[in-house]
Formats: structure tokens, C-alpha cells, sequence
């Protein structure tokens, strides 16, 4: 009996661009379609971390279902509604601040489908066969540059030979969940008989049971059918037994259009269990063709064929051993003769196309032959890179040094490596003037490479400044870049005589009118962890002081520059209202005091230079 894990990415197309862009998880983001007349739609819209003070918690309804707020029922934003709606009902949940900060991005269906095949080859680690859900054709770009096909948000994995090698097809489908969850992507997972019944599980998960090794027999009711309103992830549905256990979802989950439902609404049949029960002599004389077709995949009668991912001529190469062999007998030296080999066969092709590798998976098959009934879960190592390269000893280097931070299996049977994303290479003439000064550059890429597979890639990054009111708060964790790149783009400005122009970008929760507030004269140079609080004197009750201690020293004021409010919105948590001040004391040192307007304590942030 095969089985079928289906992989259930909720707004995908909002989830890709916080992916690339953290920032955007505090502030809700619209992916709208433009249509022939102008009229903007919203393809799909999230928050990634709602304010806490909220008039509604009905927010994440992933469908039509009416919420209320303040005890009147609003109808969500659902896929298809105008931004003037959209934005029409966020402030009735959030209040009219939040329609400020909202971010609109362009549709891009195609970039959505291509990030979506980079995820799929990326869980080849779980199952042999991954597929993208009802993708028999790829996304093409009309004449208008607008993209054309469909909008997959699934993947299919056949798990009817890997779920034993995870211990069983519950703690397979829970790791599934929780590593797409460390990689920051919000997925829910689902395992049946079939594709059909996997996607109707997956997009229900809440009102399903979760169960382990320990299925029911064939014929035999599920004794846990859970009716209890819990948030969960993930579910998996006992063989044979998908006609049963989710014949109370809605018959939405079959996959149907809006007519077809109308008309099944119209004979009062609103779920999987009343479509079911339809004599099938009836079906193709009062419905359409549809219906039929998706009860024979649901049930099994029809086998609904898996969609390979486009793009999937990515190089691979793989080694299998004569025999089994033991890593503490194999030296560094042959090993990473082997990897160079396999590496030097993916890297090849993709020199003669003009791409470099920047994404790379190292799978280690192995041994069974100490217990063949142990879990026999391949080793991933996961090579990323911040620039395409096809150099082969530097991508062997970081493959060493990820391999030194992981606890590697004591036989193997054999070694796999398999491209997973690819990018352009640059190819730049050498000039007379400034070679040392790109050289130079372009060694940064390789010195954060290495970091990465030493410290892990969330250890290395970059910091950003933004514009925000709360100094503390002023910067942001990005990836870093491509300095090389920038500094050619400067070199090719310049010769050109063109001034690049930068755009300030807003800070995630404020306004445009608080840009005054980062001109760099009013902002320490020096910014303490935490503001350290310090003793003032004053003349009067609450005034300007004309001296405070820090620790044992003693600051005599001469001069006061302020105050300058800051106060926070209520979307950002813990509400901070101060009056920053810029002294200058006796000694001719500037320091970057505030008084808290709750209490009227005085602090010490920063000193300038």
C-alpha cells in the first residue's frame, strides 16, 4: 500500500518574501495582481507577528469563515479582494495605524514557483520522489510580462519505503514540521493513502489525530478520532481508512471549484462524508466531470501521477563502496579526494552554462550491517554559499568544515552530492587600475563562507541601520553581502559619472515623519547595552540637571541640548516614552542622557566621540 506525505505551505507566496526579507515579518505584507484595468488584487497577505493589543485574534482564518470584532462579525481578507477592501478590513481588526506600515509587493508567480522546486529537491533528504501538487505544465511570462499558470503551495513525497528509517510515519511527518519550521517556513503535513486524501488531511490538521507506529488494521475504526479544538501541525491517517477518518471535513478539502460546491450546497451536502455517499451512477449526469475524478483520486480508485519539479536537470553525482566502510579507518586525505571528485562532476556542467554553485547537499548513505533493523537515516550535510562559485577547493573547504561540527556514522555504504541551487557567475576583464582593491574584495566572499561552516550561518551576518525612533532599535540582522558586486557597481557609476542615490529604508512600526529623528548629529556614537541609570541634581522639582554620577565620578553640566520625544506605537509591545537629551559637560565630553516620563528616572544610553 503506498503512502503519501503531503507538505502544506500556507501563503507561500508571502512566506518566500520573508524568507528573503526578515524585516517584513513585523508589518503586514499584501502580494497583490494587477489587473487589466488597474484594479489591484490580493493574491495572498500575512502578518508574521501581529501586535499584541488586538481587536480581534481571528486574524490567521485561513478561509471565508466570519470572525468577530467587538462582537459584530467582519468577514476576513481573503484571496481575490481588493487592496481598498483589504486594507478596508485590517483596520477594523488592528486599528487605522496599521494600514501605515503595510508593505504591497508585485505578484510573481513564476519566482514563487522556482523557490518552491529549490524546497522540494531540498526534501529529497525525507523521501526519494518529491513533486510539486497539479503542476503538469510551467508557469510561462505572456508578451505583457505577466506570469501565466498555476499557484502550487504543495508538495507530495512518497513515503511508502523512508517512514521506517525515521522511527514511523509520526515522528516523520512531526520532523518534517518542525525543520521546515527552524529554516523559518510555516508548514503543515499530513501522511494517507493518497495525494487526495494527504492534501485534505494537511489543509485540516486541527480536528484530525496524530497517530504513531501503532495504526489500526485494515477495516478497523480509528479508536482516538479526535474532536477536541487543538492547534497542531501535522496528522497522520491510518491505511485504508481515509473515508472514515476524514469524512467530516468540508467537502472543500476534495479540491472542487466554486460551482461544483454551489451545487452540492444546493442538495445540502457540505462534507467529504455526504459526497461519499452519492450514488455514482448519478455523478456524471448531475455534476461535472470534476467531482468524479476527484473522489477516484481520494479514494484510490484513480492514480493521480506525481508532477516533476521543473528545473530538474541540476547536476548530481553519487559513489557506492564494494563494501562497507568505517570512518575512524578513513584518513581526511581520501575522503575529501572522493568529495573533490563528486563535486568536480556537478561543478562542471554548470561552468560551461555560466552558473556556480551556491547551494550545495552532501548525503552520507548509512550501514546497516551492525543492526539491520536500525533506522538507517542518511547524514545531510547542507553547504551554503553567499556568492555562485565554481571553485572546487573552496567548496570542498567548507564541506570539511561543516563535516568537523557534526557527529558523523561510524560505517558508510556510500557518499551522494546533489546541486541544489544555482546562480549566474560574473566574469570581469581585468583593468590596469583597482585590481588589488576588487581582489581584496572578493576574498570577503570567501572569508564569510568559511565563518559560515565553521559557526554556522546564523552566526555570521551583518548589521543594518534603519530608521527607527528607539536607538536600541535602529539596526537589523541581515545576511551579508556581496561586497565585491558593490564595489564593482560603484567602480562602473563612477566611470559613468553617476551618482547613486540610496533610499532610506523605514523602519518596520514607524512613520515616515520620524526619519528626522536619525540625523547622525543627534545620535550617540557610542550606545551602551542597556541604559545604565544614574543620580541627577537639579534646581527644581523634575527639571534639567545640572550634574549626575555615574559610579564613583561625578559630571558637572555646562550645557543642554533637547529634549526630544520618543515614544513607541502599540504594536511594538511594551509601550517606551522618554525625553532624550544631549549634555555637555565641563570636561567637554558629550553624553546621551533621558528621563522616563513614567517615573522620571534619568538614564545613561550612550557618549558621543
Amino acid at each position: 500500500m503506498p503512502r503519501i506525505m503531503t507538505i502544506w505551505l500556507p501563503r507561500w507566496p508571502v512566506q518566500r518574501r520573508l524568507l528573503e526579507r526578515p524585516e517584513l515579518r513585523k508589518v503586514p505584507v499584501f502580494v497583490c495582481h494587477r489587473q487589466p484595468r488597474g484594479v489591484l488584487t490580493i493574491v495572498s497577505w500575512a502578518w508574521g507577528s501581529q501586535p499584541r493589543s488586538s481587536n480581534s485574534s481571528a486574524g490567521s482564518v485561513p478561509d471565508g469563515r466570519p470572525c468577530l470584532v467587538k462582537g459584530k462579525p467582519v468577514t476576513p481578507i481573503i484571496d481575490g479582494m481588493s487592496v481598498a477592501e483589504g486594507m478596508a478590513v485590517l483596520a477594523m481588526r488592528h486599528g487605522s495605524r496599521a494600514c501605515h506600515i503595510v508593505q504591497i509587493d508585485s505578484d510573481d508567480p513564476l519566482e514563487d514557483r522556482q523557490s518552491l522546486e529549490q524546497l522540494a529537491r531540498w526534501c529529497r533528504r525525507f523521501a526519494p520522489a518529491v513533486a510539486i501538487e497539479d503542476a503538469p505544465q510551467a508557469l510561462t511570462r505572456n508578451h505583457l510580462g505577466q506570469a501565466n499558470g498555476q499557484r502550487p503551495e504543495c508538495l507530495h513525497l512518497d513515503v511508502t519505503g523512508t517512514a521506517r528509517f525515521f522511527g514511523g510515519e509520526g515522528p516523520l511527518v512531526r520532523t518534517v514540521v518542525w525543520t521546515l519550521a527552524a529554516r523559518g517556513i510555516h508548514a503543515r503535513a499530513a501522511i494517507a493513502d493518497t495525494p487526495g486524501a494527504a492534501w485534505a488531511a494537511a489543509h485540516h490538521t486541527d480536528p484530525l489525530w496524530i497517530l504513531g507506529a501503532s495504526a489500526p488494521s485494515r477495516g478497523q475504526v480509528p479508536s482516538r478520532a479526535l474532536s477536541i479544538p487543538r492547534h497542531r501541525r501535522w496528522a497522520v491517517v491510518p491505511p485504508e481508512t481515509q473515508a472514515i477518518a476524514l469524512a467530516m471535513l468540508p467537502a472543500a478539502a476534495l479540491r472542487l471549484d466554486a460551482a461544483v460546491l454551489a451545487q452540492l450546497r444546493e442538495l445540502g451536502i457540505d462534507t467529504i462524508g455526504g459526497v461519499l455517499r452519492l450514488p455514482r451512477k448519478s455523478l456524471a449526469s448531475r455534476f461535472a466531470p470534476l467531482l468524479a475524478q476527484r473522489i477516484a483520486h481520494f479514494t484510490g480508485a484513480l492514480a493521480e501521477p506525481f508532477a516533476v519539479p521543473l528545473g530538474d536537470e541540476l547536476p548530481h553525482a553519487s559513489q557506492s563502496f564494494d563494501f562497507t566502510v568505517a570512518m575512524r579507518d578513513t584518513t581526511e586525505v581520501s575522503f575529501c579526494t572522493i568529495l573533490e571528485k563528486l563535486i568536480g562532476e556537478c561543478v562542471a556542467p554548470l561552468a560551461a552554462q555560466g552558473k556556480g554553485l551556491t547551494s550545495l547537499q552532501v548525503r552520507l548513505e548509512r550501514s546497516r550491517a551492525i543492526d539491520p533493523q536500525a533506522a538507517c537515516v542518511p547524514t545531510v550535510i547542507d553547504v551554503g554559499l553567499y556568492r555562485p562559485s565554481i571553485s572546487v577547493k573552496h567548496i570542498v573547504e567548507l564541506t570539511r568544515l561543516r563535516l568537523s561540527r557534526m557527529r558523523l556514522p561510524a560505517e558508510i555504504e556510500g557518499i551522494a552530492v546533489e546541486v541544489v541551487a544555482v546562480g549566474p557567475t560574473v566574469c570581469r576583464q581585468r583593468s590596469l587600475f583597482g585590481e588589488a582593491t576588487v581582489a581584496a574584495a572578493s576574498q570577503v566572499g570567501l572569508l564569510l563562507d568559511r565563518l559560515s561552516g565553521r559557526l554556522g550561518r546564523q552566526a555570521v551576518f551583518e548589521p543594518r541601520l534603519v530608521a527607527d525612533a528607539q536607538p536600541e532599535h535602529a539596526w537589523m540582522a541581515v545576511p551579508p553581502q556581496d561586497h565585491s558586486r558593490q564595489l564593482e557597481d560603484r567602480r562602473i557609476s563612477a566611470s559613468r559619472g553617476l551618482n547613486a542615490v540610496s533610499q532610506t529604508n523605514v523602519s518596520r512600526g514607524q512613520c515616515a515623519s520620524h526619519l528626522h529623528f536619525t540625523a547622525p548629529e543627534r545620535r550617540p556614537t557610542v550606545l551602551l547595552p542597556r541604559p545604565l541609570r544614574v543620580e541627577t541634581v537639579s534646581v527644581v522639582l523634575n527639571g534639567l540637571p545640572l550634574r549626575f554620577r555615574c559610579g564613583a565620578q561625578i559630571h558637572q553640566i555646562v550645557q543642554v541640548y533637547g529634549p526630544e520625544r520618543i515614544e513607541t506605537a502599540w504594536w511594538r509591545g511594551p509601550i517606551v516614552r522618554r525625553d532624550a537629551y544631549v549634555v555637555e559637560t565641563h570636561t567637554g565630553a558629550r553624553y546621551w542622557l533621558f528621563r522616563r516620563l513614567r517615573d522620571g528616572a534619568w538614564f545613561l544610553h550612550g557618549f558621543f566621540a
